[in-house]
């Protein structure tokens, strides 16, 4: 009678193995899928780099510009204080207005527009009213900091980063910046 004992619940316990494998591939194959699908849906046709900047009216490119083309424009320098959670940072970029980038392209562009939505390879995003760009001094995009070439995410010379001179905290501050959509 032991013996028959010990053989049902030997049969119980690989049936349970057996239930539990029969669960877990649906429920992987179900998480490979939802992973896929948001993939999917967060891709970009734009295919945007550090390094190039994007410039694009909703769904038209208007223009995908270098950081060399940045630097042939009037260099402008710019020593900021900047408070964040890491503490008091100071600064001294070298960049460009970002009114002058716009005109570059299009003399006249910003005065179409209401607002700049600047993004960041790594998809930070932040808004800057199209009156602060026209503003004199006021939004850059810089591509040194202290003589040195700004960092790409992964450490190599050659990143872009909106900065705005009326902004001591810097959360409009775009990194890695790629994209400037004009709404």
């Amino acid at each position: 009678m032991s013996q028959m004992s010990h053989g049902r619940r030997h049969v119980s316990k690989t049936s349970k193995v057996i239930n539990q494998k029969n669960i877990l591939v649906p429920v992987i194959l179900t998480l490979v899928v939802i992973v896929a699908v948001f993939a999917f849906l967060n891709r970009s046709n734009d295919a945007l780099r550090e390094g190039e900047l994007l410039i694009k009216a909703g769904d038209t490119g208007l223009a995908r510009l270098t950081i060399d083309d940045i630097r042939k424009l009037p260099a402008v320098e710019k020593n900021m204080v900047i408070n964040s959670s890491r503490g008091m940072t100071r600064h001294e970029f070298t960049g460009a207005a970002l009114l002058d980038v716009l005109n570059s392209v299009d003399p006249g562009l910003a005065q179409k527009y209401a607002r700049v939505i600047t993004k960041g390879v790594d998809n930070y995003t932040s808004a800057v009213e199209m009156a602060e760009v026209l503003e004199h001094n006021h939004v850059f995009i810089a591509y040194a900091d202290g003589g040195r070439p700004l960092k790409t995410k992964t450490g190599k010379d050659g990143a872009m980063r909106i900065i705005i001179t009326g902004d001591q905290f810097g959360q409009r501050f775009t990194n890695f910046l790629v994209s400037l959509e004009l709404q």
